[in-house]
Order: C-alpha cells, then structure tokens, then sequence
C-alpha cells in the first residue's frame, strides 16, 4: 500500500498545535516526572534559542517546556510511516544537532544543558521492529556497547496505543483513534467523537481535512476529492465516500483480499512455524530475534527454507547469520 506524501506532513500538522502535544505528554509520555511539567510554558523552541540550519531542519516539531522546580526539557518529535532501521542512528544525530546548537538562552543563567526527549510517532500499518536504541545494534564486544548506544528514543505506535484503554476528550487520543480506524465506519465514527467535545475549534478542521486528504486516500485513492472550506461541508461529503468506500469494497475487492490474505496467512504461517521451531531447539532468546528478521524476508522461497536451517544449523548464531543474509540481501534469497 502506498502511503500519500502527506502523511508525515499531516501527522505533524496535528503535533504542531500546543495543546495536541500537551495531551500527548499528558496521556503517553511514561514516568511521574510529567507531573513536573509546566505545561503552560509548552511551546515551539523560540528561533534564538537554536541556530538557523537547526531551525530550518525541524521547523514546529521541536518544543521546549519548563519543570515547576526550575529547568526545562526540549521534546524532538519525528512522524514516522514506514519502519526505519537507520532509526536509532537519525536520532542520536538529531539530539546531538539539537545539543549542538543550543544558544546560551536555551542552556539558562547556570550553563546547564536541558535534557532532550526524542520521540518518533509511528503511523504505519506494519510492525514496528527498529531499534529502540543502537545498543540493540551493537556486535561484539558487549562492553562497548555503553559507548556507542546514543539516546533511546520513546516510541508511539498508534495502533498498538489504540488497543489500550485511551483517556476522552485528549487530543491525541483522537489522533490515535482515527489513524487507526480500521473501516470507513470506525474512520467516521471517530471523526465524530472527536469533534462533539472539539466543537467548533479551529482544530476541527484540521482533523477532518487530514481524514480527506490523507487516510481517505489509503483506502480509497479513487475517491473524488475537493477543497474542504468548513467542517460541515467536510463531514457530508466524508460521509457519502465512507459510503461508496463500503460498496466498492464488497463490490469489487472481496475476492482480491480474500486471494490476498491468504498467500500473507501462507507466508505468515511459515514464519510462526519457523519462530516455533528455532525456540523448541534454541530458546527463547533466539527466537526473539529471529522474529524480526523473518519480517524483513520477502520472498517466498526463501521463507519456506528457513524451516530446514533449523534442522541444519547447529547453534544459533549459525541459523541468526544465515537469517540475517536473507533479510539483508534485495530478494530475500541466501546463498548460505
């Protein structure tokens, strides 16, 4: 599936408005020093604070909030739609550029250098396997790995936050709801939740041009689209391509995801069969991360190997290597 040009762009759009990024520190942000927060100084890091190419580099997604016992946190968001295992990498970059260009306004009267929180939103539709830090990455030797694990970053996943319990009239709660809308009856049926309690704000407006522009296009490229100048006018004419959305998929698409679902149940089933066996014969730990590299093979026939190397190899780091050629080579195939 395609994913629309805009879609990072959308995501930050919506985290470029104080209070949705408020309601994310809020609702999503672990720890009980959030409590600390002073959330009404949240606002976009002011351009002195930072020099011109930072500036120009990340535009409203960098923020600055004080703590009530003095000190602040700058927060460095990135929207994310498709996995990327340069991940750990761009965002020890990032916070290093961030600490870099820091101005003596920034640092405050005691020289102290605030603390950094990088944050990647991930609004992709498959798993999430990056690193979360490049500790993860790291070979041999072990001991190394301290000096070169850079800042773990905080992950938001917003389908596997939809699938907990997610606090009403937040502001990214509704982000998460109707990114993850898996029918144009949920996609609709989120949309209006949020804007009962949103009402007539400004913001309003953006939710719904996001769902015209961006999510609608997902599901249904074919769709007639125009300029939305109001949110009722945006909500009728959402209404009606829900609708045709709907049809069109019975009408048309059935038998296509049907043939679809089950060559990915196939494929699906061939790597839990082979997760199962490398953990009856390896352990848990090598099963773990064999996970994620069968994830990253696509082609079938090398798949449907990868059952035999867990009858030849004789140890892990044996059957790991030869998974880790597949997932890295352009078809998916292993000459080992």
């Amino acid at each position: 599936m395609t994913i629309p040009e805009g879609h990072d762009r959308a995501a930050k759009r919506l985290l470029g408005d104080v209070r949705t990024m408020a309601d994310a520190l809020r609702a999503f942000v672990p720890g009980g020093w959030v409590a600390d927060l002073d959330l009404d100084t949240l606002r976009p890091l002011p351009a002195e604070h930072v020099d011109a190419e930072l500036r120009r580099r990340l535009g409203d997604l960098l923020w600055t909030v004080r703590l009530k016992g003095g000190g602040s946190i700058i927060i460095a968001i990135e929207a994310q739609s498709t996995p990327d295992p340069r991940m750990p990498a761009r965002m020890m970059i990032l916070t290093g550029l961030i600490c870099e260009g820091l101005t003596a306004e920034a640092k405050g009267p005691d020289g102290r250098m605030p603390a950094v929180l990088p944050i990647v939103l991930y609004t992709g539709l498959r798993r999430w396997t990056p690193a979360l830090d490049l500790a993860e990455q790291v070979g041999p030797p072990s001991e190394l790995a301290p000096y070169v694990s850079g800042p773990r970053y905080l992950l938001l996943d917003v389908r596997a936050l939809a699938e907990q319990d997610l606090p009403e009239q937040n502001l990214m709660s509704a982000l998460v709801r109707i990114e993850a809308a898996a029918s144009p009856d949920a996609l609709m049926v989120a949309l209006r939740g949020t804007l009962a309690w949103l009402g007539d704000d400004e913001l309003g407006l953006v939710f719904v041009r996001w769902v015209s522009d961006v999510l609608m296009p997902l599901r249904f490229p074919d769709a007639d689209r125009g300029p939305i100048e109001d949110i009722k006018e945006g909500m009728t004419m959402l209404a009606e391509r829900a609708k045709q959305w709907t049809e069109q998929w019975f009408a048309e698409g059935l038998e296509e995801g049907l043939e679809r679902g089950r060559a990915q149940g196939l494929e699906q089933g061939r790597r839990d069969m082979a997760v199962r066996q490398a953990r009856l014969k390896f352990g848990d730990a090598a099963a773990e991360r064999l996970s994620p590299l069968l994830d990253r093979i696509a082609d079938p026939a090398a798949l449907a190997e990868v059952g035999d190397w867990v009858i030849q190899c004789g140890d892990a780091p044996e059957l790991l290597a030869r998974a880790e050629a597949a997932a890295g080579s352009g078809n998916g195939q292993t000459s080992l």
